[in-house]
């Protein structure tokens, strides 16, 4: 008997679908969708739809409906719920933006996630084939990470992705940073799967880089030491997040190196110690230690993909040299700037709305390329204009000729990735301006 069809959707944000030039290829496939397909499988025939490699075709066959949202993407996710729902196909809805606003969501979809879907999802797909679907399905508790199953990359479209092999090895945050959501809907806590699941499913991907999409792969150093041992024999090459405190801890920094570890993407946020300390995180990130932490981590044969968001209570119009002076001198092989925003779900976003400083509610441009409040020290103007200098000045070729100066391990894979971001320059800032 022919199983029915189960589409899961990734919505693009508004910057990527309303470009000029369409983008065909993403830098991270989705694993919260890969997972709900290994729930799936065994009842559904299952299609991933990811919007930022694809257009969606409006009469696309289905059965049952799955789309996960961003805030940023939940504007996008309503319109293409609503086309499947005009024919008589049934929506469930999940992801983050449904978890902080599900009396918004619920106006969309016929049926809502709320939390994490593994422990109730197959009770949802049970009730769909009793007619029984019920109008919103909420976690109770956060699940341990024990037996989650292996995420089918299969369903993911050779050639699309930047990282194919996607994992993620713990969930939750125990810092309690004023803008972000992770420990609202992750927990506040670590939570760790365990290791022989972790390389067990390291073993069964394809050849190939690996991206792990833990916040912190650092965080908790005792499990992180036993995770790089035991990485160390699969000799493959990786990726991931982690505060720089992790130079500071040579066993752990080494054991990341011989594991394979190629880049980190660290939050570094601000080089003000003003800014960390009211957004809470000037204990991790210690402004006088970043220069020294940089190259410790250098020295590894790790490079740096840094993260900075401008438009902060403490930043005026010299935030954007600042900035790009301390990425040169520490010649930092690649960086991400965003605009301060405040997401639903944080005490920033809470704050901001009581100070009257919430400028609108157009979920689409909350995707921390748009200014979406009213800056402290800058017009929304001077962020913006500010915010695209930045990235083009980064991304220029005499940018790119001095951080690359010197001998420098994997010279020509940071090479590459610079030159990307140079040549999307124009795409970068027309998506700002939409």
């Amino acid at each position: 008997m022919k199983k029915p069809l189960l589409l899961l959707i990734h919505p693009a944000a508004l910057k990527d679908s309303c470009r000029s030039t369409r983008r065909r290829k993403s830098s991270v496939a989705q694993l919260n969708l890969l997972v709900i397909a290994a729930y799936a499988r065994k009842y559904f025939e299952v299609r991933i739809i990811d919007e930022n490699i694809e257009d969606i075709d409006e009469e696309v066959p289905a059965d049952l409906v799955g789309i996960t949202i961003m805030t940023s993407t939940a504007l996008r996710g309503y319109e293409i719920a609503e086309l499947f729902r005009k024919r008589g196909i049934p929506v469930v809805m999940g992801g983050v933006h449904v978890f902080f606003l599900p009396d918004e969501a619920a106006r969309y979809a016929d049926s809502l996630v709320i939390g994490e879907s593994e422990g109730i999802i197959e009770g949802l797909f049970t009730d769909f084939f009793n007619g029984v679907l019920k109008k919103k399905y909420r976690a109770e508790q956060l699940h341990n990470l024990y037996g989650l199953p292996t995420p089918p990359l299969d369903l993911l479209k050779e050639g699309r992705y930047s990282f194919r092999n996607i994992m993620e090895t713990a969930r939750g945050c125990p810092h309690d940073c004023e803008y972000c959501s992770v420990s609202q809907f992750w927990g506040h806590k670590f939570r760790l799967r365990p290791v022989e699941e972790v390389i067990e499913g390291i073993k069964s991907m394809p050849p190939g880089d690996i991206l792990f999409i833990d916040d912190n792969m650092f965080g908790h150093p005792n499990r992180a030491e036993e995770l790089f041992e035991k990485m160390i024999p699969l000799k493959r090459r990786w990726y991931g997040q982690g505060d720089i405190l992790v130079a500071h801890n040579p066993e752990l920094l080494d054991l990341a190196a011989r594991s394979g570890c190629k880049w980190i993407f660290v939050g570094f946020e601000s080089t003000n110690p003003d800014n960390l300390k009211a957004m809470k995180k000037q204990k991790i990130n210690i402004v006088e230690q970043y220069a020294e932490s940089i190259s410790l981590v250098h020295q590894k044969g790790i490079n740096i993909f840094g993260s900075f968001m401008f438009g902060l209570d403490n930043d005026d119009e010299s935030v954007f040299d600042r900035t790009l002076s301390f990425c040169m001198d520490n010649r930092l092989g690649g960086a991400n700037f965003y605009i301060l925003t405040p997401f639903p779900g944080t005490r920033l976003f809470k704050k901001m709305e009581e100070d009257g400083r919430i400028l609108h509610k157009d979920w689409s441009r909350y995707d921390a390329n748009h200014v979406v409040f009213k800056p402290a020290l800058m017009t929304e103007s001077q962020l913006m204009e500010g915010y695209i200098t930045a990235y083009k000045r980064f991304y220029s070729l005499p940018s790119i000729a001095k951080r690359l100066s010197g001998k420098r391990k994997d010279f020509f894979e940071i090479l590459a990735l610079n030159l990307g971001r140079f040549m999307n320059r124009k795409y970068f800032e027309e998506g700002c301006r939409i």
